[in-house]
């Protein structure tokens, strides 16, 4: 009797689930850096110990699980050079490489010097290094999408961006975007990058604060990518716990999850926007997957919002709160 290979059982696991996910997915498709892409990218601070600090305990596993979401449908992969630091890239670039069928984006331009703190440099010197070093973790030829992952006020932006356009014209990068940007600094990115290709900011149900950055993203015709879309963290405990009740409720009656819930009203509220969302469990990530094909009505997107304000009121989204394990 032969050894069992545990990875291939796996990963055909995961595509037996997935075949309604594919099949949904096939409606929920975007262009995003000249690709056509699922609507749900793989979020992946998750194959890093935690929180995007340090390295797994298995990496085997990390790198299996990235196969097994890629092999269920997930064709958008986003990490950042801060996450791990490198940890999280150097997975990627180990289980992928240079492959041409998943589109691989990444940041630079945040420090991550202690597992609870971050940091923001532009220096144009720096960003050139992280960029050679991100290529190298990847083991890439091209970084597909890169961002600027913060601006930094003590740099010219035009010197910030000017180094992803230098990595640009030399082929090492396809296209460049920008996170995190208030309404004003995307207009001042325009005008130094006219050709931008995405702008990634915090958007879910409960932190709308970007609202207006991801209405003028698609009035420029220019994708918006939501991160923490599933509200898995920043909120405390009983503020979810009972938001959360509302959302299973209103989902209950279209057979969605909260989580697929909170997917579907960004892309209904945001028709242009993808999301990116991660996790450590391939059920989890085929759950998501399958709402990138899920469109809300107008009356489900109302009552999702006055289930937002009759739990939360006033109370603030601060990703400052502990994400639940999922």
């Amino acid at each position: 009797m032969g050894i069992p290979d545990r990875n291939r059982d796996r990963r055909e696991h995961s595509v037996r689930m997935n075949m309604t996910a594919r099949t949904l997915t096939a409606a929920g498709e975007t262009r995003l850096a000249g690709a056509s892409v699922t609507r749900v990218g793989f979020g992946a601070a998750r194959l890093t110990a935690g929180d995007g600090w340090g390295a797994p305990q298995d990496p085997a596993s990390a790198r299996n699980l990235l196969l097994a979401a890629v092999d269920a449908g997930y064709d958008y992969i986003d990490t950042a050079d801060a996450l791990g630091p490198g940890i999280s890239e150097q997975l990627i670039g180990e289980a992928l490489g240079n492959r041409d069928d998943v589109l691989v984006a990444t940041k630079v331009g945040m420090l991550r010097p202690a597992p609870d703190a971050w940091g923001v440099l532009g220096l144009p010197d720096y960003l050139r290094q992280q960029i050679r070093l991100s290529l190298q973790r990847l083991q890439r030829d091209r970084i597909d999408l890169l961002y600027l992952h913060r601006i930094d006020p003590d740099y010219p932006l035009a010197d910030q961006l000017g180094a992803l356009q230098e990595a640009r014209d030399r082929g090492d990068v396809g296209a460049i975007g920008v996170s995190e940007p208030t309404a004003a600094q995307l207009e001042q990115v325009i005008a130094v990058e006219p050709g931008l290709a995405a702008v990634q900011s915090l958007y879910n149900p409960v932190a709308r604060r970007n609202t207006a950055v991801a209405s003028r993203a698609r009035e420029l015709g220019i994708p918006f990518v939501a991160y923490w879309p599933l509200v898995g963290r920043g909120l405390r405990a009983e503020d979810k716990e009972r938001l959360f009740a509302e959302f299973r409720s209103i989902g209950e009656r279209i057979d969605l999850t909260p989580h697929q819930l909170s997917l579907a009203w960004i892309f209904t509220t945001q028709p242009h926007s993808l999301a990116v969302a991660g996790s450590r469990s391939i059920g989890h990530l085929v759950q998501n997957l399958v709402a990138a094909g899920v469109e809300l009505d107008g009356c489900l997107v109302a009552e999702i919002s006055q289930a937002v304000e009759r739990v939360l009121g006033g109370v603030p989204f601060d990703p400052r709160f502990p994400e639940e394990e999922r």
